[in-house]
């Protein structure tokens, strides 16, 4: 049974070994840097439990709810993966959050959030809010909003952690409409929800602007910068990261040697960052196709040892 089991993990190119291990009561604490990945599915749970189990150091991997899946589809995926790593989850990833009212949206965060709680490490209240495809500012606004309250109120005894993702538009070339802006859009969020969330993140694609944008470190940390003003208490880090395909509307997939390129810059903003901000920075980057990329691609082209390699040097 070892050897067979072995044996898969040297052909999915997962190396054996293990992590260091992790508490696993709720409410646990929060390692001071955050490893992150993302994953879109749990189908093939137990190659995804291997493969977060066997990094180096213990990830935070950011689980997505799929649209139409409820709390209980997901029971023993929460239960596996936090023995291997800290959890956040996203009951709306962006793309499914314009279909849905403001009441929708409040009620699948409190169906999750009942059924999870702080077995659930943070709760990612909204993604890439200042996007086009999300709504429109006042109705982006209401859900984070009610969505916030569910976290932060209605379950404050828990203690629970929000998290909010924004894009990062370096230029107006990333974006449709003026509002999209990555600080003003910021600005005019709900008061409760700039003064109250525990965590901003960024997310950053550079095929998402045209012509395609390569940001400096010094825009990252000047854009953190303004947004550690505008959000006083919270902690900053990079919510999304990966190299995007036609399944994003290009019209090419990117090959292995684009794949690594990317994770390599862009979780090599840690030291920029951790310097520039010191404790408040919390890393993550949570590359986005880690599914795709590190637990069920074929062995020569899995991005795995590079997310490996990449993860434990923060």
């Amino acid at each position: 049974m070892l050897r067979a089991l072995v044996a898969a993990l040297v052909l999915a190119g997962v190396p054996a070994g293990a992590a260091e291990a992790i508490p696993t009561e709720p409410g646990r604490g929060l390692p001071d840097t955050w490893r992150g990945v993302t994953t879109e599915s749990v189908a093939r749970l137990g190659a995804l439990d291997r493969a977060l189990a066997r990094h180096a150091e213990p990830p935070t991997v950011r689980v997505v709810f799929q649209p139409g899946e409820g709390p209980g589809a997901y029971a023993t995926a929460v239960r596996r993966l936090r023995r291997h790593a800290y959890l956040l989850g996203q009951p709306f990833d962006s793309t499914a959050t314009r279909a849905v009212s403001v009441a929708g949206y409040r009620a699948r965060f409190a169906a999750y959030v009942e059924r999870y709680g702080d077995r659930i490490d943070l709760w990612e209240i909204g993604n890439e809010l200042n996007g086009s495809w999300v709504g429109r500012p006042r109705s982006i606004d209401a859900k984070v909003a009610a969505a916030y309250d569910v976290v932060e109120r209605d379950h404050a005894d828990e203690q629970l952690r929000s998290v909010i993702t924004l894009n990062y538009w370096p230029s107006h070339d990333c974006y449709a409409h003026a509002w999209e802006a990555t600080v003003p859009f910021a600005r005019q969020l709900p008061k409760r929800v700039r003064h109250g969330v525990d965590y901003v993140l960024l997310s950053f694609y550079e095929t998402a602007c045209s012509p395609r944008a390569h940001p400096t470190d010094a825009e990252f940390r000047r854009t953190f910068r303004q947004l550690g003003r505008v959000f006083p208490q919270a902690r900053l880090g990079m919510g999304e990261v990966g190299a995007q395909g036609r399944s994003d509307g290009l019209a090419t997939n990117p090959g292995l040697a684009e794949k690594k390129r990317i994770a390599r810059r862009y979780y090599g903003l840690q030291p920029a960052m951790a310097t520039a901000f010191g404790d408040r920075w919390v890393g993550g980057y949570f590359w986005w196709y880690y599914y795709q990329d590190a637990v069920v691609a074929p062995r020569s082209r899995s991005l795995w040892r590079t997310l490996d390699h990449l993860l434990t040097g923060l």
